[in-house]
């Protein structure tokens, strides 16, 4: 583990009897993913990408710099190609939204390396929290913005 501390995930792993198996399996999950593990990674982006989609849009529509009917929105794009469709507007694709998605991945990363299942929390709950937290929010217009903000 790279940033979980050693002795408080063996002190996790040794009440693991306590511990009901679905936050015991987002334990391991966030371990893997603190090691590095790419496909732990991958299947956590999978498992998150329709919150993460929403999140952004939400952030972005109110934030858009660009006028209707200029610009066809990334984030739109790649919600229809989830549900198996095909973009089919002409207009050049906008990369904000998609910047965005990947800001909200990458901050994620690195939360969810304090998640413990405290209280037998699920990692979607902690998620969930933190895609919806006024602080997350504030970052977010942080990093778009500046620090001035």
């Amino acid at each position: 583990m790279t940033t979980l501390k050693a002795g408080a995930y063996n002190q996790l792993m040794s009440v693991s009897k306590t511990i009901p198996d679905k936050v015991q399996r987002d334990i391991e999950l966030v371990g893997k993913i603190a090691a590095d593990d790419e496909k732990a990674w991958e299947g956590f982006v999978e498992s998150y990408t329709d919150w993460t989609l929403y999140k952004a849009k939400e952030w972005c529509v109110k934030h858009c710099g660009y006028s209707a009917g200029t610009y066809f929105c990334g984030l739109l794009s790649l919600s229809i190609q989830r549900s198996g469709g095909s973009p089919s507007s002409m207009l050049p694709e906008c990369d904000e939204g998609m910047d965005t998605y990947i800001w909200i991945f990458e901050q994620l990363k690195r939360r969810i390396k304090k998640y413990s299942g405290k209280n037998n929390c699920l990692l979607s709950t902690f998620v969930w929290t933190i895609l919806n937290s006024r602080e997350f929010y504030i970052d977010w217009l942080r990093w778009k913005y500046g620090r001035a903000f």
